[in-house]
């Protein structure tokens, strides 16, 4: 499993964020999605072995041309903090 965060752009309100959430909780692989409209961003929990961290830019919802996303970086979930690779 891997914890991949997103930087999400277009986002202006409480629908969008839901609408961003269902979008990336419809990918097979994703397991968890958690989004923040105040902070821009989301937190998502995956199986690397059926989604690939840069995938998630490429969903649906974030093609659409409303939405984008930019992966900030991936952890490993089974070391929480210690293997945190930061994406530029």
């Amino acid at each position: 499993m891997k914890y991949v965060r997103l930087r999400v752009f277009g986002m202006t309100c409480d629908d969008c964020a839901a609408t961003v959430r269902a979008g990336l909780e419809s990918r097979d692989g994703v397991v968890e999605a958690r989004v923040s409209l105040a902070d821009g961003a989301a937190e998502v929990l995956i199986d690397e072995s059926r989604v690939k961290p840069e995938e998630l830019e490429l969903l649906p919802v974030f093609r659409s041309g409303r939405y984008r996303a930019q992966v900030r970086s991936v952890e490993d979930r089974r070391c929480p903090g210690t293997a945190a690779r930061a994406i530029s």
